[in-house]
């Protein structure tokens, strides 16, 4: 572990004032709009929280062809069925039918391994019901720990992954005719939370009247379902074979789709299976404009049915928007109330899922999240004792604040791993400089810019040895800080020092970089400063600025961003490491992809490797033994050309919990703690 410079100590300190949350930016996407619909490597065992002033070595890189973890056998299906007491009350008052009649004929069964794997959850038992799950969110009508535990897509695996991928809101699917066919079968008896069943119709409504209708979808299909997950990739084909059974054919292999259908893009079911009865009443080809008339003069429209209908559709990410209370869903959770920044949910009482006991889940009855002024009021509610669950807004400098408050809080500092990588350098490679060009797309270059960075001396001030040394995407020839041999690589390609010490071209013109960022968390900012630091002990003359994030936006559009610090890497977009690194290195070299060569400019041999890549991966299935080679395939691919100059691997990230809530993962993604929020509960219950 290498001794900070003082200069280090002070960008440390300036990351601690400046009281971001160190995931907030990147954690969960932000909160989309009400109508749009938004665009994972095995994990390393958590680490137990740190005291208040340890900082302990930094964790192994995870090898990029590590095995997933294996998860238990499936569960058998219970012989009678349990409910909550508060759904048991109001059978009794016969507002709703008993729970074996609320349930699917084939539930979900949730037991050890089945949500999460029994590595980064080996002690998972059955759980108790009732209590309320205080949390909290910073924007307005966007609550993003919520959002995720609501998530139900229509295939589900275990951590994040695609091993051992089974059906979720389906029971069953199977792949036909070389990845190309792919029937999937409703659970019968799955009804939405309104009690109407849930049958074929409601996929038939969602491909025919809102996916072929110009006014709702112009473009057809989502790239969901067209082959590669391309945007002119050949559209799928629907066949209903009966109300409960359907079947999507495609005219290439497209084996990711089973991805598609699942973790990708945080995609829900909503994608495919939409409550047809409900939103018939606002579709022209159901319902007269006179009908919608009193909801059309109620949203101020005329006779815009189009804007009406998505105004009452609520998708999968629009679950949190108090617009979407009482909406027929089938999560474990329903809005019921939002009113002055506070969400109201309650649970289901005809979700879908059970535990081996025969329980109906979740155990939790209710989720009360409250909206702070603020990231850092959200911060101030977790040591006050006012939230029992938080993940996305913690921050791992606030960890020594979150151990001092354990106790007057009653709260647990879980460190698990963070779904993206928290830091890197993109050097835009067709920046409008013809110097700049020649010498970013020479692979010493980027090379000597990889070895320039000190990353251990990162890695101990920036995030307090919690994170890695990037093994999977920078790899080992090029990951260590080798100061000397950085130089040398400078000294080859003709960039000769001066006498001030700075490198200049061969014209003699001055080799300069100005490093943007957005600051989108607390690491960013600091850890461009460090990089800049680095690159001018060994002759590039950077500095680092700062900018807002629509003079950011409005830059990157332009080409105007020569160099950039930033996370990468999520692990719910299968592209990140392949199109995503293309597109951080060279702005025109992803215009021209996503144009179809119409615009931008057209990228080297090298960069369009990784498109060839994505477009095998996407025709094998989804965690397959071919799959997983094409995934190990492009982190070599990352390594050999380092498209992007990551910095670190591994990062933790700080969940905060209760005492008392149980089925807690110890390992994993934290955001995967998240997604099997049906199977948290309180142990002893709340008072």
């Amino acid at each position: 572990m290498n001794k900070p410079s003082h200069l280090m100590k002070y960008f440390v300190l300036l990351a601690s004032a400046s009281m971001l949350a160190a995931c907030s930016g990147a954690a969960t996407p932000a909160a989309p709009a009400a109508t749009a619909v938004p665009a994972a490597t095995a994990a390393p065992a958590a680490t137990a929280a740190p005291a208040a002033t340890a900082a302990p070595a930094a964790t192994a890189a995870p090898a990029a062809t590590a095995a997933p973890a294996a998860t238990a056998a499936p569960v058998a299906k219970p012989s009678k069925f349990q409910e909550a007491p508060v759904l048991a009350d109001m059978v009794k008052a016969g507002t709703i039918p008993p729970v074996d009649q609320r349930l699917p004929t084939d539930p979900f069964v949730v037991g050890p391994g089945v949500l999460q794997s029994t590595k980064n959850l080996p002690d998972w038992t059955p759980g108790k019901y009732g209590g309320i799950l205080h949390t909290a969110h910073a924007s307005a009508n966007w609550s993003p720990d919520v959002f995720v535990m609501l998530d139900e897509p229509l295939l589900k695996a275990p951590d994040l992954g695609v091993d051992n991928t089974k059906g979720n809101v389906v029971s069953d699917f199977k792949i036909e005719n070389n990845n190309q066919d792919f029937t999937f079968t409703i659970r019968k008896g799955l009804k939405w939370s309104t009690g109407d069943p849930v049958t074929t119709e409601d996929v038939r409504f969602t491909w025919e009247d809102i996916y072929s209708n110009d006014k709702l979808y112009p473009n057809g299909v989502p790239n969901q379902f067209r082959v590669g997950l391309a945007p002119d990739g050949a559209p799928g084909k629907l066949s209903i074979v009966d109300d409960f059974t359907f079947k999507i054919s495609f005219p290439a292999p497209y084996g990711g789709f089973v991805r598609a259908m699942g973790i990708e893009g945080w995609n829900g079911y909503t994608l495919i299976i939409n409550p047809s009865k409900f939103l018939k009443q606002y579709h022209i080809k159901y319902t007269t404009l006179e009908k919608m008339k009193p909801d059309l003069d109620a949203n101020k429209l005329t006779n815009e049915w189009w804007n009406l209908f998505n105004a009452k559709r609520c998708q999968n990410w629009d679950m949190t928007n108090p617009r979407c209370v009482d909406y027929p869903g089938l999560y474990p959770w329903i809005g019921v109330k939002a009113d002055q920044g506070i969400l109201h949910f309650k649970r289901n009482p005809y979700f879908f899922m059970v535990d081996t006991e025969g329980k109906q889940l979740p155990y939790i009855d209710e989720i009360l999240s409250v909206q702070a002024a603020d990231v850092e009021m959200v911060n101030v509610k977790v040591v006050s004792g006012d939230v029992d669950y938080l993940r996305e807004s913690t921050a791992l400098l606030k960890v020594p604040m979150y151990k001092e408050a354990e106790t007057k809080a009653n709260i647990n500092t879980i460190l698990l791993d963070m779904h993206v990588d928290s830091s890197g350098l993109s050097l835009n490679q067709t920046f409008s400089d013809t110097n700049w060009q020649k010498a970013t797309q020479d692979i010493r270059f980027r090379q000597a810019v990889s070895k320039a960075m000190n990353r251990k001396e990162m890695i101990d001030t920036l995030y307090y040895g919690y994170a890695s040394l990037p093994a999977v995407t920078v790899g080992e020839a090029n990951m260590n800080y080798d100061k000397a041999a950085a130089e040398k690589l400078l000294d080859d390609m003709g960039l000769k020092k001066g006498a001030d010490g700075f490198r200049t071209y061969a014209d003699g013109k001055p080799v300069t970089i100005i490093i943007n960022h957005q600051a989108p968390a607390a690491d960013i900012g600091p850890a461009a400063e460090l990089a800049a630091q680095y690159l001018n002990a060994v002759g590039i003359k950077t500095t680092v600025k700062q900018l807002a994030g629509n003079d950011y936006s409005t830059k990157m559009a332009a080409n105007e961003i020569q160099a950039r610090v930033d996370w990468s890497h999520d692990q719910g977009w299968n592209n990140d490491y392949t199109q995503g690194d293309v597109a951080r290195a060279g702005s025109m070299w992803d215009q021209w992809f996503n144009s179809r060569g119409k615009t931008g400019s057209e990228p080297p041999a090298w960069a369009k490797q990784a498109y060839a890549l994505d477009v095998s991966r996407w025709s094998s299935v989804s965690g397959s033994d071919e799959y997983n080679k094409l995934v190990e395939q492009g982190h070599q691919w990352e390594r050999d050309n380092l498209p992007f100059i990551n910095f670190v691997e591994g990062v933790k990230y700080p969940m905060i919990a209760k005492k008392n809530l149980k089925n807690m993962a110890s390992a994993g993604y934290a955001i995967g703690n998240n997604f099997q929020g049906v199977q948290l509960y309180f142990d002893p219950p709340q008072q």
